[in-house]
């Protein structure tokens, strides 16, 4: 059993190291937690209206090489997001709607079937549409096939 092993061996280095930097790790974990949570928020406040429709956006950047960096570092951006929000799950929604925000913005494929079936569960619908309310802006719309 390698992995048993390579545990028994970096175990207590692992905890060792945890215990040296449990500071650190405990700011970095309080501060991407905050930051997740205001980026989420603006990010479900801003959101056009019918971006879960299902009608197509246009790409509004003309210029090829622009193109491709912004779409580089967004999807670089959105897989951190990603991330983040599995690590985030046993929080009460707020790991969901992280991974949510990261799909958004991602360029997966099938990604707008994923984001739509996400934003069409009740408790997600209602939390993102509460958090819009809070900033004056129209609820999400839906088709009807999925509401």
């Amino acid at each position: 059993m390698p992995f048993i092993d390579t545990l028994k061996t970096y175990g207590p280095v692992l905890l060792e190291w945890l215990r040296a930097h449990v500071v650190a790790l405990s700011v970095a974990s309080v501060t991407s937690f905050i930051v997740s949570i205001l980026f989420c928020t603006l990010t479900i406040a801003y959101l056009p209206p019918d971006y879960f429709l299902s009608k197509r956006r246009t790409n509004r950047i003309k210029h090829p090489v622009l193109r491709i960096v912004l779409k580089l570092l967004k999807n670089l951006f959105a897989v951190l997001l990603i991330i983040v929000g599995f690590i985030q799950i046993p929080l009460p929604g707020q790991g969901v709607l992280t991974i949510l925000i990261g799909v958004v913005i991602s360029d997966i494929p099938g990604k707008r079937r994923l984001e739509r079936r996400i934003i069409s569960l009740p408790a997600i619908l209602s939390t993102a549409n509460r958090i819009r309310s809070r900033f004056k802006r129209p609820l999400l719309m839906l088709d009807e096939s999925m509401e």
